[in-house]
């Protein structure tokens, strides 16, 4: 009777290529998907602040009389809601909201939160405090009569806020931006007749007076 064989045990050396090679697949996608994924959690999470804030204020023109009552402009526009008592400078929770997730130059964790407390409407009419590193949005000149937000813009439904042009960009697609109207919503570069900078992390300015579109000339990091 003759016997087959014994089968050697372990792997070939055409299965070890077929498993490196799935390996090699998985981390790939890996590689590709996670950042994919976080820059979508990043861009949700930014949308969220932003429409928080612009509701905030929306809510107070509404009801004080129109947009005069947000007499600042650029980061101090937006820290608004915290010289008149609409966001809780005590809730550390509740300032989160003024940072984006994707901004890899200013943070909550780098402010020391005692610092909210100088945030007063008279120190953001003076301007010159140097608040910039306590959000990451830019704001509306409004204290500047070139760029004061009517009530024809507040028809159109002009731009408020956006992500500031500071140190490197939030979002290598585009940006972040909130309405007059309380709306929020993620723009491609080329919605702006804007190109992707070419160094993320040393972008060149693209709002104010170095704004190549005029919405983004109405609004200022500083």
């Amino acid at each position: 009777m003759t016997r087959r064989p014994r089968a050697q045990a372990g792997f070939s050396f055409i299965e070890i290529l077929v498993v490196m090679g799935i390996i090699s697949v998985l981390v790939s996608m890996v590689v590709v998907v996670v950042p994919m994924v976080q820059e979508r959690g990043n861009r949700t999470k930014s949308v969220d602040n932003l429409r928080s804030l612009a509701l905030i204020m929306n809510t107070r023109a509404t009801e004080k009389g129109g947009w005069k009552t947000y007499p600042f402009s650029g980061k101090n526009f937006t820290l608004g809601p915290l010289a008149y008592g609409e966001l809780d400078r005590r809730n550390k929770q509740n300032l989160e909201i003024l940072f984006s997730p994707g901004d890899q130059y200013y943070g909550i964790e780098e402010v020391d939160l005692e610092r909210y407390k100088q945030v007063t409407k008279d120190a953001l009419r003076r301007g010159n405090e140097g608040f910039e590193e306590m959000t990451s949005y830019a704001g509306r000149r409004n204290g500047d009569k070139d760029f004061r937000i009517t009530q024809d813009d507040v028809s159109r439904g002009v731009m408020i806020l956006c992500d500031d042009d500071e140190g490197p960009i939030h979002h290598k697609a585009g940006f972040v931006a909130a309405y007059t109207n309380g709306a929020a919503r993620f723009h491609e570069w080329a919605d702006f007749d804007l190109i992707e900078p070419d160094d993320p992390k040393r972008p060149d300015p693209w709002l104010g007076d170095d704004a190549k579109h005029p919405d983004l000339e109405a609004l200022s990091s500083r």
